[in-house]
């Protein structure tokens, strides 16, 4: 064995690279995080990783999908158990086909765990080396050398068995084929200390890869664009400004330092089982990512190819097999086969829009950029054909004007195509999906106006598959709109009716509230629905001082309404808000949204159970009580907290066929938790559900938070009753205030 891996030598030495490593990290921090204004992105940038399946027409199929996607670079992963196997049916058939092959060579998890201390698994890792080398040395353009070593739980690795697996290849390398180009050393994520010690250690070794590889996903922070707050906390996520770009460019320069020639990353994706759980549209936001990621990563000019994996699986792939289990060892580390027969393989949405955008920016030059990493993106492209185009979005739940951005000539005259190459007709807004612009008259980016986006970035904009919100501004107020008439080409034509001026001579429907707050109903200007509801907020008394560092009522409104139904949880459309320009949060603002006829509340179903020996409206309590708690559960889940959740603000509408839809109202005092992670605790639940329960007796409330539980799929402390108890008693405390307040004035 090397003496590098001899206890008395390699720790030493090991310790010392790893602070050298640390070093490396720290120098690098000063690294740009924005796009290059200029760039190419290569013929092969595009790939994807692929697996074999059970059947010879899996492989037809995976052939047939990679011209359709007109992509000719693949990983695959290959083991012991893949020579003579599937796996090596399928390669040789991507060989045969011209199909430019990385290999990634690993050992199964349990010989992984093995390498370091047995002389035997060693032995069998460097007899699986030799014969595949001997076998595709030549045919194989490279060989990745083990897989995500810093996530032993999925590879076997620990750091000394795989330095010893690298040890080995770089013998076998050595004397099978000198000139065989090696990629390493896969780490997964962005775990950089991970990178710059191996490097370093590899290069000690004389097995500096030729390619690094990183699995470089940006899922844990949702966005692409977004900075990464998990590497050193939140506070210093501003300042470090850990984007996809920063990452790619820090990474490349550890690998260009100890010898490597070039940087891949080698698997990232979104998958649909996260997506859901901050998303009503996980299938959408997939393809936005996807759009995004790439654009920006080859902005970077770090990265010289991207491998989209996996190409088939349920959960994660850009074509659904249709199965319904996961491989007990993450695909990340080893995506070992297709499960499912081709027949049953559906393309998913994302599979759509890997095929357009490589066919539109494969081999593209961008001849400019404006990139506001909080808001708007905007690159400038001549495509292969000549033809110029533009790619345009924003961040999540933000809308920015085409008009403000581009000039009124581009605009008439230009091509407006979605992420599947579907046309798109006279878009008003560019928004969290990506928009290619494709140029019919000159254009250069000193173009477009500013694209800081700080003053749009506070308002919530929904971009569902039915309605898009539009930006509104005159000069008098500041607000947005829900876009209900395709026909209307502009915010003021879209909110013509919904005016506060057009509302003040509007006539009275019916009159709902008027207290602090006045809340009315009016005739649908545009008819969609047959009246729409105005809530007037008003500031009065000591909140003229506290709400100066508040948002506007309105705007409260309108960002919970749209971030809710964003999120899959139903409250009534918003239509509009307005907010003075200045000081909105002392000053009255405007909030609209859709009446919802022929609702009841959860208290009328209370008193319904109650009066009804147990059932109300065909349904039994136990019944009423599970789609509640599911409701409530769901609601928390996808880290909303209604703060304000009496049995008065959540309601329903019922089907002619019996089905029951909840929704909420009131959402102004709503905290939503935006980015990654879940943040909802067990006390936040707690807030709604002493409201939401607090009309049901003991017996009942036991009922409901036994729902509550099998929904949230865990048990909560037992000592939930306590805040229950705590709640009773503050809730006799007002009400006994309140009559001796009355029996006062009398």
């Amino acid at each position: 064995m090397n003496k590098l891996l001899h206890p008395l030598y390699g720790y030493p030495t090991a310790a010392w690279d790893f602070l050298c490593a640390l070093a490396d990290n720290l120098r690098l921090l000063g690294t740009d995080h924005r796009p290059l204004e200029a760039f190419t992105i290569g013929d092969d940038f595009f790939g994807v990783n692929v697996a074999p399946g059970d059947a010879p027409a899996t492989d037809d199929y995976i052939l047939e999908r990679l011209a359709e996607l007109g992509i000719g670079q693949v990983r695959m992963d290959f083991s012991y158990g893949s020579p003579g196997s599937q796996a090596e049916r399928l390669l040789q058939r991507l060989l045969q086909a011209g199909i430019d092959v990385t290999l990634d060579l690993l050992p199964p998890m349990a010989e992984a765990q093995l390498l370091y201390h047995d002389p035997e698994a060693q032995h069998r890792w460097q007899r699986f080396l030799t014969d595949v080398l001997q076998q595709y040395a030549g045919t194989v353009a490279r060989f990745e050398i083990g897989n995500t070593p810093n996530r032993g739980k999925w590879s076997g690795f620990s750091s000394r068995s795989f330095i010893t697996a690298l040890d080995i290849a770089r013998q076998v390398t050595s004397q099978v084929q000198p000139q065989v180009c090696l990629v390493g050393p896969n780490v997964s994520d962005f775990e950089p200390l991970y990178n710059a010690s191996y490097l370093r250690l590899m290069r000690r070794l004389g097995a500096v890869p030729v390619i690094h590889s990183d699995n470089l996903f940006v899922e844990r922070v949702v966005e692409p664009e977004a900075y990464d707050h998990r590497v050193l906390g939140w506070l210093l996520r501003e300042p470090l400004k850990l984007n996809l770009i920063k990452k790619a460019r820090m990474l490349n320069r550890m690998g260009r330092r100890v010898g490597a020639g070039g940087f891949y990353c080698t698997y990232t994706c979104w998958t649909i089982k996260r997506l859901r759980r901050r998303s009503a549209w996980p299938e959408q936001k997939r393809v936005d990512y996807l759009v995004r990621y790439l654009v920006l990563a080859a902005s970077s000019g770090e990265l010289d190819r991207v491998y989209w994996g996996p190409l088939v699986c349920s959960r994660d792939g850009l074509i659904d097999d249709g199965a319904d289990d996961y491989p007990i060892v993450d695909q990340v580390s080893f995506y070992e086969r297709i499960r499912g027969e081709a027949a049953d393989f559906v393309p998913t949405a994302a599979y759509r829009a890997l095929a357009h955008t490589t066919s539109r920016l494969r081999g593209a030059r961008c001849l400019g950029a404006r990139h506001d990493p909080a808001g708007l993106s905007l690159f400038h492209f001549q495509c292969r054909d000549d033809k110029q185009c533009l790619l345009v979005w924003t961040r999540d739940a933000q809308a920015w004007p085409l008009q403000q951005l581009l000039p009124a000539q581009l605009l008439e005259t230009a091509r407006f195509m979605d992420t599947f190459g579907e046309a798109v007709q006279a878009p008003l807004v560019a928004t969290e999906h990506p928009l290619f612009i494709e140029l019919s008259t000159p254009f250069d980016v000193a173009m477009c106006q500013d694209v800081a986006t700080s003053r749009i970035s506070k308002v919530v904009h929904l971009s569902s598959p039915t309605h898009q919100s539009l930006p509104f501004n005159d000069t008098n107020w500041h607000g947005a709109v829900m876009l209900r008439d395709a026909s209307a080409a502009s915010p003021q034509a879209a909110s013509r009716g919904l005016h506060p001026s057009d509302i003040a001579a509007a006539a009275e429907t019916r009159v709902l509230r008027d207290a602090r707050n006045r809340l009315w109903n009016i005739a649908d200007p545009s008819a969609a629905e047959s009246e729409i509801t105005v809530k007037l907020n008003r500031v009065k008394g000591f909140k003229r001082l506290t709400y100066r560092f508040y948002p506007s009522k309105g705007r409260r409104h309108w960002n919970n309404a749209c971030d809710m139904l964003r999120r899959d949880i139903n409250t009534p459309l918003p239509l509009a808000f307005f907010e003075a320009p200045k000081s909105p949060g002392v000053r009255d603002s405007w909030y609209l949204c859709q009446f919802i006829p022929n609702a009841f509340s959860c208290r009328d179903v209370y008193a319904g159970l109650r009066n009804g020996g147990g059932e109300f409206a065909g349904l039994s309590s136990q019944r009423w009580f599970d789609l509640i708690a599911g409701f409530v559960c769901h609601m928390h889940d996808m880290q909303v907290i209604h703060r304000d959740l009496s049995s008065g603000n959540l309601m329903f509408t019922q089907a002619d066929d019996g089905a029951v839809t909840p929704m909420v109202i009131d959402i102004g005092r709503a905290r939503i938790w935006s980015g990654p992670g879940s943040r909802v605790r067990q006390r936040d639940r707690m807030l709604d559900l002493i409201r939401i329960a607090y009309k049901l007796d003991w017996h009942d409330r036991t009922r409901f938070m036994e729902c509550y539980e099998e929904h949230h799929g865990k048990a909560l402390s037992p000592l939930w009753r306590i805040p229950f108890w705590y709640y009773d008693q503050k809730q006799s405390w007002k009400k006994a205030l309140k009559g001796k307040r009355k029996r006062s004035r009398q």
